[in-house]
């Protein structure tokens, strides 16, 4: 009996640490008594956790004058905060033809960036893994004095949990690329692999609660079609992977070419290079271009704007395509708000009436389909802010569970 007891103060103890740490990661710097009240404990809690935590160098404490009180009174009030020096995570993402890492500290400061622009489909298991190796040590030999502690990886594909593989991603030619076990023994760090649209979907459920809520989805739009979902304030993915591939349900039997190599998908319409072969008239077995320049989709949308059928047609029908995924996804679990990320404002003012049409269509008792869809266009933004959410909340459960002071009984 008294070693369970044990056991479930200890648990308790890690548990009460972890949310002071996600509270000051997500509200910033708090005083002791707003961190009592924005997490529960007791302002003696805090108090007792705060303190182990500073002499362990994890949270660190400033004096600070209240200039709202005047005139001012008494000591000034401490602030708590994280201690940038507690430990540094690397990010990196995989899309197609881009690997991208990042350098961030505790306190969620971009310290340094590399950016690979590389053929991702032509590399050999062998090259693809070197080639991310090498981006992550040109980072760390830029900062020797680094404590990492994770790494945390987005890629632009299907994902294991438990091994942290890279199952399949049109934007790579191989299959179960063992990502996570490389990093984790060249660096002895943990390491998280996740699926973008996932890593997306947490940065708006930590940003973005009051417009979407607890339950809602997330599409990717851009080189690919993704979808992520949170239900209940937590994301949803597979039993053993991130699952979730909208872009290939299909849409047209026997239509265009995707880029996993099947026929009709709805990302071979709804994706950068099934708007522009479309709109450019070009046959539907025509092999997917890599990555279409930014420049080229605002030259669709100025010609479709301009009322060139061909060009309109395409966005019509990429709307189309993304409101049968929809439709899809709510005859399971019902409507509920949608982020459309990725989506420049002017792409997503053509593909609306499309996607629109389909929805309100078959809601027919429910919302209107366009109270549910929420644009945001800055899709890499939001992946850095759910990665690093991700990796440095991976770090938090790891201090959270060291000790250095003995427990005030």
């Amino acid at each position: 009996m008294q070693k369970r007891s044990i056991i479930r103060s200890d648990d308790l103890r890690d548990g009460n640490r972890r949310r002071v740490l996600d509270t000051l990661r997500t509200k910033g710097p708090c005083t002791p008594s707003r961190l009592a009240a924005m997490t529960g404990l007791s302002a003696a809690s805090i108090s007792t956790l705060s303190s182990q935590m500073i002499d362990q160098g994890i949270l660190s404490s400033e004096r600070y004058q209240n200039t709202r009180t005047r005139p001012s009174r008494g000591r000034p009030r401490s602030l708590l905060s994280l201690c940038p020096e507690a430990g540094h995570v690397v990010t990196l993402t995989l899309t197609i033809d881009l690997i991208r890492v990042h350098l961030v500290d505790y306190a969620g400061n971009v310290l340094g960036s590399h950016l690979e622009i590389v053929d991702t489909r032509s590399l050999t298991l062998e090259q693809l893994l070197a080639t991310i190796c090498q981006c992550i040590d040109l980072l760390r030999l830029e900062h020797p004095d680094i404590r990492l502690r994770h790494i945390g990886v987005g890629f632009q594909g299907q994902t294991e949990h438990a091994s942290g593989k890279l199952l399949w991603s049109p934007v790579i030619r191989m299959r179960d690329v063992p990502l996570g076990d490389t990093l984790q023994r060249r660096y002895d760090v943990s390491v998280s692999v996740h699926n973008d649209c996932r890593l997306i979907s947490q940065a708006l459920s930590r940003r973005q609660a009051d417009r979407l809520g607890s339950h809602f989805a997330t599409v990717l739009f851009g080189h690919g079609v993704g979808l992520g979902l949170y239900l209940n304030g937590q994301p949803f993915a597979g039993t053993r992977s991130s699952a979730m591939e909208i872009g290939h349900l299909r849409f047209r039997t026997d239509g265009a070419l995707c880029r996993c190599g099947k026929r009709g998908c709805i990302e071979a319409y709804t994706a950068d290079y099934g708007i522009e072969r479309l709109a450019r008239g070009l046959p539907a077995d025509t092999p997917p271009a890599g990555r279409v320049a930014d420049t080229a989709m605002q030259a669709l949308c100025t010609a479709a704007e301009s009322g060139d059928k061909a060009a309109s047609l395409a966005f019509e029908t990429a709307g189309i395509a993304i409101g049968e995924g929809l439709i899809s996804v709510f005859t399971l679990l019902d409507p509920f708000p949608v982020a459309l990320v990725g989506c420049s404002e002017r792409s997503y003012t053509l593909m609306r009436d499309g996607i629109c049409r389909v929805l309100d269509a078959h809601l027919v008792d429910g919302p209107a389909a366009e109270s549910l869809l929420h644009p945001f266009e800055d899709d890499d933004r939001l992946l850095m802010q759910g990665l690093a959410d991700n990796s440095l909340s991976a770090v938090d459960r790891l201090l959270a569970t060291q000790q250095s002071v003995p427990e005030v009984t």
